[in-house]
């Protein structure tokens, strides 16, 4: 199994370019010139998305080399322990809703701390992979796309992002109960 599935994935990106090709070739669609295309956009896109990234690496950066998330950590701490979530989850629950690859760090940190095999390795793995990072998604769609008014998406977020964490901490215990 482990050789199919090995075999699977080697092949699946070549596959689908194949795939899309043979399509476009079909439809008689100049492939070539809309993947053209298509690179430029990308491009014009990411320039008009990278100031709201730079801005939020920069607003982490600040938090963390200024103490304020040191800070939030011990003052919001024991509350989550109160929910049962473990104190050394808060940094990664604290920076997982704006940077995910600065989130990944810590969870690569974690892991390698207390174990891939751990109660906190596996939470942490499980929340990096199931919540949302919803400051970062607001600011880049939104910003991408001159919205302004972001309305109840950032509640609705925060909300989802919130059951995201809790579940995470209680459907991973009642896992490891049974």
């Amino acid at each position: 199994m482990t050789n199919l599935l090995g075999a699977a994935s080697l092949c699946f990106i070549p596959g689908m370019i194949t795939i899309i090709i043979a399509h476009g070739l079909w439809k008689k669609v100049a492939v070539y010139d809309s993947f053209i295309e298509g690179a430029k956009t990308g491009i014009k896109t990411a320039a008009e998305i990278l100031p709201f990234i730079i801005a939020i690496f920069i607003g982490i950066e600040a938090m963390v080399s200024s103490g304020a998330m040191g800070y939030l950590e011990d003052l919001i701490g024991p509350v989550l322990e109160k929910l049962g979530i473990p104190r050394e989850l808060t940094s990664l629950i604290l920076l997982r809703p704006v940077s995910g690859s600065g989130s990944l760090a810590l969870v690569e940190r974690m892991v390698t701390t207390y174990g891939a095999d751990s109660f906190l390795g596996n939470v942490a793995s499980v929340m990096a992979g199931s919540c949302e990072t919803v400051f970062y998604v607001i600011a880049v769609y939104f910003g991408a796309t001159a919205v302004k008014k972001i309305r109840h998406s950032l509640l609705a977020g925060l909300v989802g992002y919130g059951t995201g964490v809790i579940a995470s901490v209680w459907l991973y215990r009642i896992w490891e109960w049974h």
